[in-house]
């Protein structure tokens, strides 16, 4: 099953020496998600993967 969802990319400045043009990037997921996949607080590494269209987010092994 596919599930989508619309979300909206969480922007931030970054602080300490970086360029006053540096900025980060972060996306939230569901928490559903998360657990489905076997992210918790302990155990949060993931692997990612980009094609130059899309991002795949996938629990690192």
């Amino acid at each position: 099953m596919t599930e989508k969802r619309k979300a909206n990319m969480i922007i931030g400045k970054c602080g300490g020496n970086s360029s006053k043009n540096a900025y980060n990037c972060k996306v939230s997921i569901p928490k559903l998600w998360a657990d489905q996949i076997g992210i918790s607080p302990d155990n949060k590494s993931l692997s990612l993967e980009f094609n130059g269209e899309s991002i795949i987010i996938k629990k690192a092994l």
